[in-house]
């Protein structure tokens, strides 16, 4: 992976200090919780991203559009290169959102089955508008969860990738090249698992009669190199399949975080 430049990352010098670090690894945090926290993400770019925009507090010096934000660490990496990618689960949702035009945030993340579906009417814009019994008007963004392992530099950062608009066509062939894959064993070919996979993530420009943009580029590369790797995959996919993502994907009561939401979710289209 090309990572541009890791806003906050650092060394310790001396086995002495790194010792103490580990001795008392975990402490202070106090009572956060999943609540707390929200899952870090990788996104793309866009030309009307934050962090392109000097006025925004978003603003990141070392970005360009078409590069990855990965929100873990506010660091940057490089579009055109990419990442490696080990994915350990899927999953696909609504995420319901208050309009752009009356402030926008994150309202709720509505299971694959949501009746609110059928009750959402297609707007101007093509998207999908629910209005409510109180008036209230919100949009259902259809999305695909890729949750995995980012590796980098020696190191694995769990997140996700959210794809949803323009990208769920990129979401699906993933899923595909996922579910496809072959390997020879003992007994004729069989299908390893996700976890077991890592994937070259890039950026491409894609465009329409209304515009362009950058969308993911998604490949096989090769398979997990040793029994650590594939061993943090399984325990994450056994995490995500007993429902340990779902505190995370509750809507956030942060003002700040909802507007990060907010703006985010125009990447993933």
């Amino acid at each position: 992976m090309a990572n541009k430049k890791a806003n906050g990352s650092s060394s310790t010098k001396g086995t002495d200090l790194t010792a103490l670090f580990e001795k008392h690894a975990g402490e202070g945090h106090g009572q956060v919780g999943a609540e707390d926290l929200i899952t870090p993400r990788i996104q793309i770019i866009q030309a009307l991203s934050p962090v392109l925009q000097k006025s925004k507090p978003e603003y990141h010096a070392d970005a360009s559009a078409g590069d990855f934000l990965f929100t873990g660490n506010s660091s940057i990496i490089d579009g055109e290169e990419g990442f490696l990618f080990q994915p350990c689960w899927y999953d696909r949702n609504y995420v319901e959102w208050n309009l752009r035009e009356t402030g926008g945030g994150l309202v709720a993340v509505h299971p694959a089955d949501t009746d609110l579906i059928y009750k959402a009417e297609r707007d101007a814009q093509y998207r999908d508008i629910v209005t409510h019994n109180d008036g209230r008007r919100t949009q259902l963004v259809n999305t695909g969860n890729h949750y995995g392992f980012l590796h980098a530099n020696d190191t694995t950062y769990r997140c996700v990738i959210n794809l949803s608009g323009s990208q769920l066509k990129h979401s699906r062939a993933w899923n595909n090249m996922v579910v496809t894959q072959v390997a020879k064993g003992k007994k004729g070919t069989f299908n390893p698992p996700a976890f077991a996979q890592l994937y070259r993530v890039c950026t491409k420009e894609e465009s329409n009669d209304k515009g362009s943009w950058y969308g993911f580029n998604v490949a096989m590369e090769t398979f997990v190199s040793d029994k650590e790797q594939f061993a943090s995959g399984q325990d994450f996919a056994n995490f995500c399949e007993e429902g340990g993502m779902a505190a995370l994907s509750k809507p956030s009561t942060n003002k700040k975080a909802i507007e990060n939401q907010s703006e985010d979710k125009e990447d993933w289209v």
